[in-house]
């Protein structure tokens, strides 16, 4: 049940949303659709959490490209690494679309970006600071 971003039969919009390291989830809708105008608000205040950790795109299908796994409205597309992990033909209950969010977008961080070496400036300080000297008064008293 994949689609790798460089399917050919893919919109090249989507191909384009597929490239990133984010999961990516697609929410179909249409506007003359009953069910997608009772399931849009409740899609709406579950994926709000999640809105930081991923890219999430609410899409009329009038006005947007066909995609080839959208047969039906409301359709949801989770997508992880370009390749598409789960699908949903509606949004079911507001408990198993909160429980899909939770296991396919769950919490997501930014690949780790290389580090530049820094000085140990601290461990420096440090070591002068405990590095026992005469000082100064002692010095003078023994002159």
């Amino acid at each position: 049940m994949s689609i790798s971003p460089a399917d050919p039969s893919l919109a090249p919009i989507y191909r384009k949303a597929l490239k990133t390291w984010r999961p990516v989830i697609f929410y179909f809708a249409n506007e003359h659709c009953p069910a997608c105008e009772w399931a849009g608000p409740i899609f709406r205040q579950i994926a709000e959490p999640y809105r930081l950790r991923a890219n999430i795109y609410m899409l009329n299908t009038s006005q947007s490209p066909r995609h080839p796994r959208v047969t039906g409205t409301p359709t949801v597309l989770f997508y992880r690494n370009g390749r598409l992990v789960k699908k949903l033909k509606g949004i079911g209950s507001e408990e198993t679309l909160a429980k899909d969010f939770a296991r396919h977008v769950g919490k997501t961080r930014a690949p780790a970006a290389p580090r530049k070496r820094r000085h140990d400036l601290v461990w420096l300080r440090q070591t002068l600071r405990a590095l026992r000297t005469v000082s100064r008064s002692r010095h003078r008293v023994l002159r």
